[in-house]
Order: C-alpha cells, then structure tokens, then sequence
C-alpha cells in the first residue's frame, strides 16, 4: 500500500448568484490505498463518517448545513512527503479566536 494524497472540497461552497464566485472550501488529508481510484473511494467514505458523525464538542458539517465534502482527486506520494505532511500537521498551531 501507498499514502495518497486526496484533495477535498465542500459541494456549494464556491459561492452564489447573489455573493458571486468565490474560492471553495478544501483541505488535503492523507489515506493509504493500492491505488488512486482506491484511495479517492477511501477518502470519500472517510469523509462521509466524518460528516455524519458529531464528537460532541463541535457540530459536524451536517449539523451548520453543509453538503458532504468530496475527494476530487489523489495523487501517491513519497514516504518522506508524507512524513513532512505529518510533521506539518504536528507543527500546526490554529488561530485563538477571540
């Protein structure tokens, strides 16, 4: 198995007739799979647990109305891309809102 790389995006996210066009909702996760058709499959069935699901401490995308997100392609990557992509998720530090 390979780590692929997926690329995400919310479906109605990149704006509106009356707000016009704007940049979509995306994010890059990892999944490991044989190949990409697996790994797009992979990535859309994770996403569609996580869009079901709620922990409890934030609401889900389903809950503040959102569409299930979609993996719109992948791409295989390198052990040491994926290391540097786990070292930067590791390194991340969001913004406090205040």
């Amino acid at each position: 198995m390979s780590w692929y790389k997926v690329w995400m995006v919310v479906p109605g996210t990149d704006g509106d007739a009356e707000n016009g066009p704007c940049e979509p909702q995306w994010w890059n996760d990892m999944v490991q799979a044989n190949d990409e058709p697996t790994a797009i499959a992979t990535a859309n069935a994770k996403a569609r647990t996580d869009w079901e699901d709620s922990d409890g401490e934030y609401p889900c995308g389903r809950e503040l109305g959102e569409e299930c997100p979609v993996c719109t392609d992948a791409q295989m990557v390198t052990d040491e891309e994926y290391a540097a992509w786990v070292k930067q998720m590791e390194d991340f530090e969001p913004l406090p809102f205040e």
